[in-house]
């Protein structure tokens, strides 16, 4: 009987963890949820109790969360004296969210104008202090994170992550949402760091002040699980919260800076705050949905600070082998490659970038009769800072120019560390992409026949394009102007001109098992 007994509970404890309509199949795969607040309001002193509340909950259920928390929320609950509301946070993990957030100019107005150095630069010089004062407040060696305010928006952001965070890595990833770019709606890698963004289908949250939202909230997000489990390397699910919404009945931002509004800040105004009961009852909502989010077969929540584990780059560490090389080649010069993009081989993934810096290497240590050090590392590089020219009217380069140019080419990669935005060939400038075909040529041959070709030249690619700008989006009025404080219809062409130029460094992160 007692075994009878045994058998029923198991029996009960496999349908608690195979709801009907599952399989046992779909949970050999696990999914990860990342589970992220924009910790941003430092106008409402509720929200401190919030960011505590919230905090708390998810410790009590041993879930960490990110917590992107804005230069100027950290510096005020400092000067409050919330160390209780700190102390809460440090438990998770802290990243950033931009210095001042809304008030102007925010990210993307101030860098409409600039190429990627000089916006660089100022991303570092407007937002870096932020980055300190949290990683200061919050006693954190490293951000697990930084992602924009609203849809201010802008590549130069990313590539300015290493120069804001701790040296050498500084902040190694970008996590937020939006439509600017992105690849199958989960994580990949662009202008040097990994990213969670335009997660599509996969970004899911329930709305917390609507008690008829918790069902289908559950019922969408065991809907991605279960989708997700089924692919190859699962995936990732995305949902994101701000603890003001918690407390407030508007955006803090929204009440000042609306459609660019910008008053000194003796006129700054709180928002008006939720009745009490009101707020307790979304964080009884947020609990249930929580646990849900718990109980589902196979998923586990992790931070911005697990990504760099979950989705490495072995190429930064371990390199190419020289099968991938010559894989990458062979693709390049394949006659279905009407562009270039980037590949992925096994567990490795190659940028155009990526494919560029390799072949140069690789052809200037032949050039120089050295015997290529398999496997090769690449470093990274950005993308070119400005756009390339009309293609030229070459089509083979001869023996002493393409080796000339290559020697160039390996010098300035090595010091600038991006893809050029020309490549001389003498005085002739042609695109970076017909030459990567060329790059590809000369590997080939001197991998078929065992010496360079010094007497039959190099063919040049002609008209290539860079494939992977398709998922930068189009310059429409809400991508940028859509968000509440910048101006209506506010456009920035020059920050998606760069985000195209940028996607030399684009391709898929890879997942682990």
């Amino acid at each position: 009987m007692q075994r009878n007994h045994r058998i029923l509970a198991l029996l009960l404890f496999g349908l608690a963890l195979f709801p009907q309509g599952s399989s046992c199949a779909a949970v050999n795969a696990h999914v990860d949820v990342i589970l992220w607040f924009d910790t941003e309001d430092y106008l409402l002193p509720a929200d401190d109790d919030a960011c505590k509340r919230v905090a708390q909950m998810l410790t009590e259920r041993h879930i960490r969360a990110t917590f992107k928390v804005v230069g100027e929320k950290a510096r005020v609950l400092e000067r409050r004296g919330r160390k209780d509301v700190i102390t809460a946070l440090k438990k998770h993990d802290i990243a950033f969210h931009a210095n001042f957030h809304s008030v102007h100019p925010t990210p993307s107005e101030y860098l409409a104008e600039c190429g990627l150095l000089d916006g660089m630069e100022e991303f570092a010089r407007r937002e870096g202090p932020g980055a300190a004062d949290v990683r200061r407040i919050f006693s954190v060696p490293t951000l697990g994170c930084y992602g924009q305010p609203g849809s201010s928006w802008a590549p130069q952001a990313i590539v300015a992550l290493k120069s804001i965070g701790v040296a050498p890595h500084g902040v190694p990833c970008y996590v937020d949402e939006g439509d600017h770019v992105g690849l199958g709606e989960q994580p990949f890698w662009y202008a040097g760091a990994l990213n969670v963004y335009h997660m599509g289908q996969n970004c899911t949250r329930m709305e917390l002040h609507d008690p008829a939202a918790v069902e289908p909230a559950k019922q969408k997000v065991a809907a991605i699980a279960e989708r997700l489990q089924k692919e190859p390397r699962s995936g990732l699910i995305s949902i994101y919260y701000h603890p003001c919404e918690w407390v407030h009945q508007e955006f803090w931002d929204g009440v000042n800076f609306r459609r660019g509004a910008n008053p000194p800040r003796e006129q700054w105004k709180a928002p008006p705050q939720l009745p009490a009961a009101e707020t307790e009852a979304a964080f009884l909502r947020f609990g249930e949905y929580i646990d849900y989010i718990r109980s589902i077969p196979g998923a586990r929540f992790v931070t911005a600070g697990d990504l760099p584990t979950i989705y490495p780059d072995p190429l930064r560490s371990q390199g190419a082998s020289a099968k991938d090389v010559a894989e990458l080649a062979l693709r390049l010069l394949s006659g279905e490659a009407k562009g270039v993009n980037f590949q992925v081989i096994a567990d490795r993934s190659y940028s155009a970038a990526d494919q560029f810096e390799l072949l140069t290497t690789a052809l200037a240590k032949l050039i120089a009769g050295e015997k290529l050090p398999f496997p090769l590392i690449s470093k990274g590089l950005l993308g070119p800072d400005s756009p390339p020219p009309a293609a030229c009217d070459l089509s083979r380069i001869d023996w002493p120019a393409f080796r000339d140019t290559v020697r160039d080419l390996a010098s300035f990669i090595e010091t600038e560390r991006r893809v050029p935005a020309r490549v001389f060939i003498g005085a002739d400038a042609v695109p970076p992409a017909d030459f990567l075909k060329a790059l590809a040529a000369a590997y080939d041959f001197h991998r078929k026949s065992g010496r360079l070709p010094l007497e039959q030249g190099v063919e040049l690619g002609k008209h290539l394009k860079l494939l992977p700008a398709r998922q930068v989006a189009e310059d429409t009025p809400g991508l940028f102007g859509g968000w509440i404080i910048h101006r209506e219809g506010f456009r920035a062409p020059k920050i998606l001109e760069q985000a195209r130029l940028q996607t030399w460094t684009l391709k898929p992160a890879v997942r682990v098992n």
